[in-house]
């Protein structure tokens, strides 16, 4: 039978009723840099140990703020073809260490965990582990969200990511999707699947490291986390609707980049992309890297930025009682 494993803290949080955060692990193995990234100091995250890996001190910085803020983080990914609800330290060295560790979604799940593999969730495959959990966990915090690339009427390109959305209830707290996409394609997309966008404390969808602008204009947003919380339960509980409700918070003003130089370096990595053919799972990760180095690692430090304020308000949101 294939092995799940809910790490004990995480269990006996869920069974007292006490919040708990899921966090997707492909931000650890394909989103950030397996080695030091020295200008990360200027974020002075508390504990952030320089000299280590910058995928390996951000996992750590996430699961930290959860727990700052009263709630206890599962962080969600596949360990020797084990699904692990929940890692500890020693895990998250391994699998940030690990050059071979897959991109796990829900497309190829069963296969990450069939073959033995080390592998990073995604937003599709975390949301099928919180799922596995007795109760569910309720509240996932991720960066951004996958969605519809640029040039879907070409070559179509959409994310799993969407269609999970459809599919579970979950409040996704993220900073809108990623940068690299069609962000008003995968807005439509989004409304046309029934999932409910919120934005917190904004009025227009965020740009994943960019604040965003008119042209993402959302219809509801809250200021407050009772606000987002109470809508949660009314969609799920009222309603009885079983997608996810996606919280939409922007990243921090402080680390925001202008939209204009991050669309140049966007553009620049999508013309290497399409120019050495890299399609599919590896496409994100080159296209970050490659924006990261065009612009001198700010978009990487709005991308660490955004990730902890998100784990810090998916800690809050599920402190608010959200099942």
């Amino acid at each position: 039978m294939p092995d799940v494993r809910v790490h004990p803290e995480v269990q006996a949080a869920l069974d007292a009723g006490r919040p708990v955060v899921a966090l997707e692990s492909a931000v650890i193995t394909a989103g950030l840099p397996r080695t030091q990234v020295k200008e990360a100091a200027t974020l002075r995250i508390a504990g952030w140990r320089d000299g280590q890996p910058c995928n390996l001190e951000l996992a750590r910085a996430m699961q930290r703020t959860v727990r700052e803020n009263s709630a206890v983080p599962a962080t969600i990914a596949v360990i020797d073809g084990s699904l692990r609800i929940g890692l500890d330290d020693a895990d998250l060295v391994r699998l940030a260490a690990d050059p071979q560790a897959k991109k796990a979604s829900i497309t190829n799940l069963a296969s990450c965990i069939q073959s033995g593999a080390n592998a990073g969730t995604t937003v599709s495959a975390t949301f099928a582990a919180c799922r596995l959990t007795s109760p569910p966990i309720r509240v996932f915090a991720t960066g951004g969200i996958g969605g519809v690339h640029r040039g879907w009427t070409t070559a179509p390109d959409i994310s799993a990511d969407l269609y999970a959305l459809a599919q579970s209830q979950v409040a996704v707290v993220c900073s809108g999707a990623k940068s690299i996409l069609d962000l008003p394609a995968t807005l439509e997309y989004l409304e046309s699947l029934g999932v409910p966008i919120v934005g917190y404390r904004t009025t227009v969808f965020p740009q994943f490291v960019c604040l965003g602008d008119d042209r993402l204009n959302l219809s509801q947003h809250v200021d407050d986390v009772t606000a987002l919380a109470t809508i949660c339960r009314t969609h799920w509980e009222t309603l009885r609707q079983t997608s996810a409700v996606l919280a939409a918070n922007p990243v921090p003003q402080d680390h925001a980049m202008e939209p204009n130089e991050l669309e140049r370096a966007v553009q620049l990595a999508e013309d290497l992309a399409q120019k050495r053919g890299i399609m599919g799972a590896a496409r994100t990760p080159f296209l970050l890297q490659q924006i990261a180095e065009a612009t001198q690692y700010r978009s990487l430090l709005a991308n660490i930025a955004l990730l902890l304020s998100n784990a810090k308000l998916a800690a809050a949101l599920a402190g608010s009682q959200v099942e």
